[in-house]
């Protein structure tokens, strides 16, 4: 078995409706139609030139952002700010365009936009979209006055984010009773310049809600006071308002006195993400916040050409193996596949993208999860003589057979794309174990065809260290073998980072 995968971003159905948020490789798509969309709308544009200025006004907004975006679309698309304002604008802003071309319709333009929309984010496209900053927010540390201003490790945005978008990432954790991002978004809304394009009483609403659930009851106090100097007769807020202070009353005993007011934001408590132990360790990793090596392992780390006992294809040229770690065994494989190797692969497998789905390991069935967001396509040998081409190269490097291999699996992870730690085979307790005839995984041949700025990086757990990375690279496979005996791989979980 081996499996690719592409973390563009960063790194998700034959191409549906929904779901644009999760593969970067369908995205784009998204840029083109968006392109297309202004050539038709400039067309209208002209034969409707007195009428239509408003319709002007935004046409040219939309331009700027599709040619830089189309100038160089890996950089556009590698950065969450933009893939997010992507999503939104062709959500809402298009949406708007729509109405304002209905004053004087037009058949042509409004045809090619009704074409369009049908393939067009939806409202869980937003959601998705919001979820994923705010996932590489808690991943890499990130500051969210630098994210909504566009700024993610150095790397500024062509845009920055409204205070309508700051607003809307606020509110998706909101519905989720998610209070910890929902009072970072919430604040930061109001810290824009274009607040005047949203309601400032609604914005704090939802902070004030949220910081109370939060514990801080002073400040939802001081809140609700500033709400009431805006709608002194609004009773919801008169009664929270008399609320909050009756609670600071009954604690007012043996208070010193301190104004806590400038300190809600440091009592802030991340969500409580459930049965994952493992979420501190990987984020950690993932921000290479982590001891190096030590001496004794690094030791006995090695790098060498490889023919495997000689093997017919690589006698001529030998594979380029790094050892990443002993026990159990991780070794990095450098230029595998050429350019054009990678650039068929994608091709195939662009037009195959669905949703990722995982085993229940309770009932077997294959389903959508929330720890694995990324779109997959699978690509069989017989197809495509590259695929076939790649097959027989990783056997030759890793001497197994490919008799009982999976397919070629090609995984694409969009906005904050991850897999969290989990096991690529299938373990004793599970539901649905491959069948005996061909057994259970035994290794897994990884490469990244793609390059990313940040994150994106390859993190396993073992029992001396805790971990060892695999930085993403143009091009390399990391194998891990033998899995066969069950005891010997608890101790090999990994995860897929998140790209930045």
């Amino acid at each position: 078995m081996f499996s690719l995968k592409l973390p563009v971003l960063c790194a998700f159905l034959s191409i549906c409706q929904a779901e644009w948020f999760s593969s970067l490789g369908q995205m784009e798509d998204l840029v083109y139609d968006e392109l297309d969309l202004l050539k038709s709308l400039n067309e209208y544009i002209k034969a409707e030139e007195n009428k239509l200025n408003r319709v002007r006004s935004l046409a040219e907004n939309f331009k700027k952002v599709t040619e830089h975006a189309s100038s160089n679309m890996d950089r556009y698309l590698g950065h969450p700010v933009n893939q997010y304002r992507l999503v939104q604008r062709l959500v809402s802003e298009w949406s708007h365009m729509e109405n304002l071309v209905m004053e004087d319709v037009t058949d042509v333009f409004l045809t090619n936009l009704s074409i369009k929309r049908a393939h067009f984010p939806n409202a869980d496209d937003v959601k998705g979209s919001a979820e994923a900053i705010m996932r590489l927010q808690d991943t890499y540390k990130l500051d969210t006055h630098d994210l909504a201003e566009g700024i993610v490790k150095g790397s500024k945005a062509s845009q920055t984010l409204t205070a309508v978008d700051c607003f809307d990432i606020g509110r998706t954790a909101y519905l989720e009773k998610d209070f910890y991002h929902c009072v970072l978004w919430m604040n930061e809304a109001l810290l824009k310049d274009d607040l005047k394009s949203l309601s400032k009483f609604d914005v704090l609403d939802h902070l004030a809600y949220c910081v109370a659930q939060q514990g801080n009851i002073q400040r939802a106090y001081e809140i609700t006071s500033e709400m009431l100097e805006l709608d002194p007769y609004h009773e919801r807020i008169q009664s929270n308002h008399a609320y909050y202070r009756n609670q600071m009353g009954a604690h007012k005993k043996g208070d010193n006195g301190d104004d806590r007011s400038s300190q809600f934001s440091s009592a802030l408590q991340k969500p409580n993400f459930g049965n994952l132990p493992e979420r501190e360790l990987y984020e950690r990793l993932c921000r290479k916040d982590t001891s190096k090596y030590n001496k004794k392992v690094e030791k006995k780390l090695k790098c060498k050409y490889w023919t495997n006992n000689n093997h017919p294809l690589l006698i001529l040229q030998p594979a380029k193996l790094e050892e990443l770690w002993p026990s159990p065994h991780l070794v990095r494989f450098h230029d595998v596949l050429s350019d054009q190797e990678i650039a068929q692969i994608k091709a195939m497998a662009k037009p195959r993208l669905n949703r990722a789905t995982v085993q229940n390991p309770q009932t077997g069935v294959l389903e959508h999860a929330r720890y694995r967001v990324s779109k997959s396509a699978w690509i069989k040998d017989w197809e495509d003589t590259t695929v076939a081409t790649v097959s027989q190269r990783i056997s030759a490097i890793t001497g197994l057979s490919m008799v009982t291999a999976e397919e070629l699996q090609i995984a694409n992870y969009g906005v904050g794309g991850q897999y969290e730690p989990h096991y690529d085979y299938s373990r004793k307790s599970d539901v649905g174990k491959f069948e005996d005839d061909i057994g259970n995984r035994i290794a897994t041949f990884l490469f990244y065809l793609s390059d990313v700025e940040h994150g994106a990086a390859q993190c396993f757990y073992t029992r001396k260290s805790g971990f060892d990375r695999s930085k993403a690279a143009r091009c390399f496979g990391t194998i891990s073998i033998p899995l066969v005996k069950e005891i010997h791989v608890q101790g090999t979980p990994h995860v897929l980072c998140s790209p930045e």
